[in-house]
């Protein structure tokens, strides 16, 4: 059964399941479709066709394999979702976020406080994602990476996590993406490989390409990346 409160304000179209709680001042336009075991905070406002709790389907053909279950999704209070979000299963979203038109954020995320994940974006499964930290339009963010605090990510980069690009079976102690530290600055359309580390407050280059750990306060550039120059303030 859906908990639902009084001081919700719910579009006749929008489709609730069942075993959903949506607190009050939360506001939900037309078409939204909200899957059992979804919690949104207080003060939520969620816009057309967006789609919150889908569990992850494959028909078999993944190398990576699915749970049967995953926990609730929770959106924190005062948060704004666009049209077309999507939120899977068994992902949790702070307080005070805005999620641009269309951004997909899969299963098991974590996402803190005061982000913005804008339009189009895609974070895969089992990232985690700081506070204060924004990631612009076109960007994807693969699965199995960590992102810290004050983070800026510019629009199309792209960041990958398995070094065979599939050709070897799914391990997931092979298969993870890179450590952005806090306060890192990524350029637009950067690459960034697997498994490396950017180091706190470095600055990496537009259309750079990261194949190796970034030491903390340095400029990178260049195809492959390399040092230039120590970042002259925070």
């Amino acid at each position: 059964m859906s908990t639902i409160s009084k001081e919700a304000i719910i579009a006749s179209t929008a489709i609730i399941h069942e075993n959903v709680v949506i607190e009050k001042g939360v506001i939900i336009h037309d078409y939204v479709i909200i899957y059992p075991n979804t919690v949104i905070k207080a003060g939520t406002e969620i816009y057309d066709h967006c789609v919150l709790g889908k569990l992850p389907t494959s028909p078999g053909i993944t190398s990576r394999q699915l749970k049967n279950e995953y926990d609730t999704l929770v959106v924190g209070e005062n948060c704004v979702l666009c049209p077309g979000v999507v939120l899977y299963a068994g992902t949790t979203i702070g307080h005070n976020n805005l999620l641009g038109d269309f951004c997909s954020i899969r299963e098991e995320c974590k996402v803190g406080n005061n982000c913005i994940i804008s339009r189009n974006v895609s974070v895969n499964y089992n990232t985690e994602i700081g506070n204060d930290t924004k990631i612009m339009d076109n960007t994807h963010i693969t699965g199995n990476m960590k992102i810290g605090n004050h983070v800026f990510i510019s629009v199309l980069v792209a960041t990958t996590n398995d070094n065979t690009m599939g050709r070897e079976e799914y391990n997931a102690d092979h298969v993870y993406g890179a450590v952005i530290e806090d306060d890192v600055t990524i350029g637009a359309a950067a690459n960034i490989l697997p498994h490396v580390t950017v180091g706190k407050n470095a600055i990496v280059g537009a259309g750079a390409v990261v194949t190796k750990d970034i030491p903390a306060n340095k400029v990178v550039m260049g195809c492959p990346a390399k040092v230039i120059r120590d970042v002259k303030c925070k």
